[in-house]
């Protein structure tokens, strides 16, 4: 998986690269249907990136996403193909993944990576989090 796609993407990227929200909905009246969903894409892809915040904090860590989570899931595994696995070697990353009944349970740890991937993880994993802060707040602005 070497991008994270699904149907709202496209949407997330316009908004968080328009200059004017206002303008662009009214340009694009369609999307005002899709925040919902919008929203809640961004409620599992931030609890996916708390949960690596933790890892970064805690150089381990342990945690469920529900098998109903679907971009919570595709995110996670996003992040794990692209990012774990690139940044901490297989010997540095040490992860278990048990599959139950309604969702996967993850225990990851890093102590053994050296600080320099460390902090590397840990400043992508900033900038995922403020880039969805951003785009809340893009979409809180325009109500307000």
């Amino acid at each position: 998986m070497d991008k994270y796609d699904h149907e709202y993407r496209y949407y997330i990227h316009l908004i968080k690269n328009c200059d004017n929200f206002k303008e662009f909905v009214e340009n694009n009246v369609e999307i005002v249907s899709k925040i919902p969903q919008i929203l809640e894409v961004i409620v599992q892809e931030v609890s996916i990136a708390e949960k690596m915040l933790i890892l970064y904090h805690n150089k381990h860590s342990s945690f469920e996403i529900p098998k109903s989570s679907k971009y919570a899931l595709d995110y996670f595994n996003y992040l794990q193909e692209n990012f774990l696995y690139s940044i901490y070697c297989k010997k540095c990353l040490n992860m278990n993944i048990s599959d139950l009944k309604n969702c996967y349970y993850y225990e990851l740890n890093v102590e053994k990576a050296p600080n320099y991937r460390h902090e590397l993880f840990g400043e992508y994993i900033h900038n995922e989090l403020n880039s969805h802060i951003n785009l809340v707040n893009t979409l809180k602005n325009a109500v307000d």
